[in-house]
């Protein structure tokens, strides 16, 4: 064999597969590679370096450790939310006996969650976030369980009522039309037509509209509302507490009146539309509530009374409350079922005390939708004095409706009865030989008793959430009254805690 035979036979003996010459040319890449004197390779000119993803990083540690260097300075941490009403979690005193069980840390945990810099800023942003998920003109925030209310019983009940005249009609479904029971009669009247054209939210027709599961707090557009729902027990227990009461004060003359407060979702959406909100009827639910009642008990028909003015502004679209207007309608219904003249509306001097924002601006789902309300007061004129009552009875002279123009939007319902407090007597020295009374209730009460008080000489009114650890029949002993007035608002009487309430007040 020639030795040019023998260099080719050993060329292609030695020649590589297209994987095994991938393999060598990047090892020879590597090896031609320049290194620096510490052994590193050194990147060609051109080519990025290595480490560009870690220098992208750097930014976001970056703020990362800003934010939490921030989270524990304690001056930036706030105390109070102004969305919600309340004071933020307190960082915990320290005892070993607490930091065995373990709750010191819980308590730590909740502090600095509750208490984050910028947290309202952060719950904003995130719900306005959460709003880009889908639109819609309904939105529901929260849950809500309902019991059927029992139409058989209703329905009882009105089987066993006194017959009427020949001539007079029998009582409608309560649904379009109700009854305001006085002392001793029923007086039917026709309150909402099917040809009478709807003046509150017109949920139904609204387009693009999205409705699903339950909720506690209900968006309609630029308005918010407490959803409701109806409990039996509850409603047998605000009926039972009120019973009771009446027959342990009818030797004393003295006339318990129900007056409970509706709330907007009964009075501004249509009755129809409340099955597809899972909302209560508030109208059946109230009917049923009285339904169960004594007949010494006087019964308001307050759904009556307001739903015939749903086209005018009686309930905020920010807040769980009635305004003035609202309340003023309730306080009509009052005085006709007790057979007092109610003072008219325009007699009493008007007082815009400016924007104001409620309870529910933080609740709602698409707060940033909500429409600002307007505060307006109506101020009697009438020589009316409010006195703030701890309780061991000691007073002090407050404004029957105070100045708060230059208050936080969200603080401006205290300008009635100077917030709320246990016990406040209000006395109009017009009246002398007036009646006297006393209200129980909440904080719907605190715009309704300025109106009542244009009727009594004096006016008592507790708040059964502060109250409630005290005997009412102890109370009367040392203040004789001639009626006692409930005007709590219906989700109260539709919960446990406000059914246990009653009863204690009541016992």
């Amino acid at each position: 064999m020639s030795i040019q035979e023998t260099d080719r036979f050993s060329r292609e003996g030695s020649r590589l597969s297209p994987g095994e010459e991938e393999d060598r040319s990047v090892m020879e890449d590597a090896a031609a590679r320049p290194v620096d004197e510490e052994g590193e390779e050194e990147t060609p000119a051109g080519q990025p370096e290595r480490d560009t993803g870690v220098r992208l990083v750097i930014p976001f540690f970056a703020v990362m450790a800003v934010l939490t260097v921030a989270a524990f300075l304690l001056p930036l941490r706030p105390t109070q939310s102004q969305m919600e009403k309340r004071n933020l979690a307190q960082f915990p005193e320290f005892s070993w006996e607490s930091v065995t069980d373990g709750a010191y840390f819980d308590a730590i945990t909740l502090w600095f969650s509750d208490t984050f810099p910028g947290r309202e800023s952060w719950i904003t942003l995130s719900q306005r976030i959460s709003g880009f998920h889908g639109s819609s003109e309904i939105s529901f925030s929260g849950d809500l369980n309902t019991e059927q209310i029992p139409q058989e019983q209703i329905r009882a009940a009105e089987e066993t009522a006194p017959a009427t005249d020949p001539g007079e009609e029998t009582l409608p479904d309560r649904q379009t039309e109700a009854a305001a029971s006085a002392t001793e009669e029923t007086i039917a009247e026709e309150t909402i037509a099917e040809e009478t054209e709807w003046g509150g939210v017109d949920a139904a027709n609204r387009e693009d509209t999205d409705i699903a599961g339950q909720a506690g707090v209900i968006q309609i557009g630029d308005s918010a509302f407490n959803a409701i729902g109806f409990s039996q027990m509850c409603s047998d227990k605000y009926a039972g507490a009120l019973n009771k009461l009446a027959k342990n004060v009818a030797d004393s003359g003295v006339q318990v009146v129900s007056a409970p407060a509706p709330t907007a979702v009964g009075i501004m959406i249509e009755p129809e539309f409340l099955e597809q909100l899972k909302c209560a009827n508030q109208d059946d639910t109230i009917g049923y509530m009285h339904d169960q009642m004594d007949d010494g008990i006087v019964k308001v028909d307050t759904y009556d009374a307001l739903v015939s003015h749903n086209d005018e502004y009686i309930y905020f679209r920010t807040d769980h409350h009635w305004t003035a207007r609202g309340a003023y309608y309730a306080y009509v219904g009052i005085c006709e079922a007790l057979g007092y003249e109610p003072v008219p509306l325009e007699d009493c001097e008007e007082w815009d005390q400016g924007e104001f924002k409620g309870s529910l601006c933080h609740k709602a789902p698409q707060p940033w939708k909500l429409k600002a309300d307007t505060l307006i007061a109506y101020v009697p004129q009438m020589n009316i004095e409010l006195k703030v009552r701890s309780m061991n009875y000691e007073g002090t002279v407050r404004p029957l409706i105070q100045d708060m123009t230059q208050r936080k939007p969200n603080a401006k319902y205290s300008a009635f009865l100077f917030g709320d407090n246990a016990m406040v007597e209000v006395t109009n020295y017009d009246l002398p030989d007036g009646p006297t009374c006393v209200v129980i209730k909440d904080s719907f009460g605190n715009c309704l008793v300025p109106f009542l008080a244009q009727n009594y000489y004096k006016v008592y009114a507790l708040d059964y959430r502060k109250f409630h650890d005290t005997s009412l029949q102890g109370f009367l002993k040392k203040f004789p009254v001639d009626q006692v007035i409930f005007t709590p608002y219906v989700i109260a009487t539709q919960s446990q805690d406000g059914a246990k309430m009653f009863q204690n007040l009541c016992r």
